[in-house]
């Protein structure tokens, strides 16, 4: 009865904001930073309050959500590949735009985190390393923004690396965290202690819960982080699971039989197809619970009738490779290991479809803030994809970390099915390598032009390396 009322409700609201909207202007959204004008350029496309129609009123309240609820999925070393194990969330946000070209700008988790809840390269945001969080400045992030603009804040799941899981993050209201794994995993809800039997299925359902509590206020708009563990490793699948089989056929760069051209520590690993194997079905295996437990939010969103108000993005810290160059790792400059799925759905706002633009980490919150209507007080590195910016290349940076077994210092210019050049450097930033492929003629990356053994091919790579150490230092609109 209380939901058919609800429902009542909304479709009073409905009438009145569309008779309104025959004789009144509808006010422009408030920026986050507190000033009156609403953001030009693709955030002009953002948003707007008529829009709150549809949506309900609380308690009977007649104030309208103005904005979007966020609804942001990150996973664990997920390749666009797997995918594959998520047909109810691919039907889910099929509504939505797919973006193909999507890149970890670093590929290694914290630093990522980093860069995908504050639009800023890890050069700017400062966590260059996995025990670097402390670095991050929580006053420049998406969900402090979203929170200064009146938004109800949780996050549940995996937030970053060597987070305190007691500690709630600055800017969210709530907090459910875990610090990875699948089962009989601790959990510090809100405060409190739990040890719970299956992580990705407490992880959706703690979603649901705090999604109940926000609705309680039903014109403020909520932003919800749901961080999964899976894919990441031990792969740890749900009995009914554990047995699933995927098919595959292995790119050419699974058990490349050459690779004198490559830097010396990627010889030094060994890994193959039969190494590749065990992780890819792992990850499947393990995302299709994800699927299950997306589809109960997706199912309590209708039942909230949020859905439509719902902007949902969902998104890899990195990837991971399945044995490509004889690698079984993430963190180095190659397409399996920073080549992330990325959709973005908002029903009727995102266009449906895919877009082939090169989409980076660093445009998740330009977008999310932009769908808003807010401005961030902070310069964004990145860019709002549904934009007119197309970026012809982009940056990807990592830093040598103990924590992630010592792999060396690099920085790349990739420009998808152009080339790729990546510069390593030693502990005292000297050069110590350097890698070129040609991706057009060469897409799995097998013959670096800088390391083979013909001298003659050798590129100029004179104008690409300037341009990276410009995009080392770049910040806000001087980024690519």
């Amino acid at each position: 009865m209380r939901y058919l009322m609800r429902r009542a409700r909304r479709l009073a609201a409905v009438l009145a904001t569309a008779l309104a909207a025959a004789v009144l202007p509808v006010a422009d959204p408030v920026p986050a930073h507190g000033g009156r004008d609403r953001p030009a350029g693709p955030e002009a496309n953002a948003a707007d309050p008529a829009d709150g129609a549809g949506r309900g009123t609380a308690h009977g309240s007649t104030r309208r959500q103005t904005r979007p609820n966020v609804l942001m999925v990150v996973l664990d070393d997920a390749r666009p590949e797997t995918m594959a194990a998520l047909p109810q969330t691919m039907a889910w946000l099929g509504d939505g735009t797919a973006y193909p070209n999507a890149v970890a700008a670093t590929p290694s988790c914290g630093p990522s985190r980093a860069t995908l809840l504050s639009g800023r390269y890890a050069h700017n945001h400062g966590v260059l390393h996995q025990a670097d969080v402390g670095n991050l400045d929580h006053t420049r992030t998406l969900e402090h923004t979203l929170h200064a603009a009146g938004y109800a804040t949780a996050a549940v799941g995996k937030f970053t690396n060597n987070w305190a899981l007691d500690q709630t993050p600055p800017g969210f209201d709530h907090s459910a965290l875990v610090g990875g794994g699948y089962t009989d995993e601790r959990f510090v809800v809100d405060g409190r202690q739990r040890r719970v039997p299956y992580a990705t299925r407490f992880i959706g359902d703690q979603v649901n819960r705090y999604l109940d509590g926000f609705e309680a206020d039903d014109a403020r708009p909520w932003f919800v982080y749901a961080g999964f563990t899976a894919p990441h490793a031990p792969w740890t699948p749900e009995p009914q699971y554990a047995d699933r089989a995927f098919d595959w056929t292995p790119s050419p760069a699974v058990g490349e039989a050459d690779r004198s051209d490559k830097p010396a520590y990627v010889r030094r690993h060994r890994a193959g197809r039969a190494a590749g194997d065990v992780i890819r079905l792992g990850q499947l295996r393990t995302l299709l619970s994800v699927d299950d437990a997306l589809a109960r939010v997706r199912d309590r969103l209708d039942r909230l009738g949020e859905r439509r108000d719902t902007l949902v993005v969902l998104v890899s810290d990195n990837a991971k490779f399945w044995g490509e160059h004889g690698l079984d790792e993430k963190f180095m400059p190659y397409a399996a290991a920073y080549r992330v799925p990325l959709f973005v759905s908002w029903p009727g706002r995102i266009p449906r479809g895919a877009d082939e633009r090169l989409a980076s980490t660093v445009d998740v919150t330009p977008t999310v803030l932009a769908a808003a209507g807010l401005t961030a007080d902070y310069p964004l590195d990145g860019h709002d994809l549904r934009g007119d910016v197309r970026r012809a290349a982009t940056l990807l940076e990592y830093w040598q970390d103990s924590h992630n077994g010592g792999f060396p210092t690099w920085a790349s210019r990739v420009a998808p099915g152009e080339r790729q050049f990546t510069r390593y450097v030693d502990l005292a930033g000297e050069p110590i390598s350097q890698e070129y492929y040609d991706l057009e003629a060469d897409p799995w990356e097998l013959v670096n032009l800088l390391g083979d053994a013909d001298r003659g091919n050798d590129p100029d790579v004179t104008a690409d390396a300037a341009t990276l150490s410009d995009w080392q230092t770049c910040a806000g609109p001087a980024c690519p």
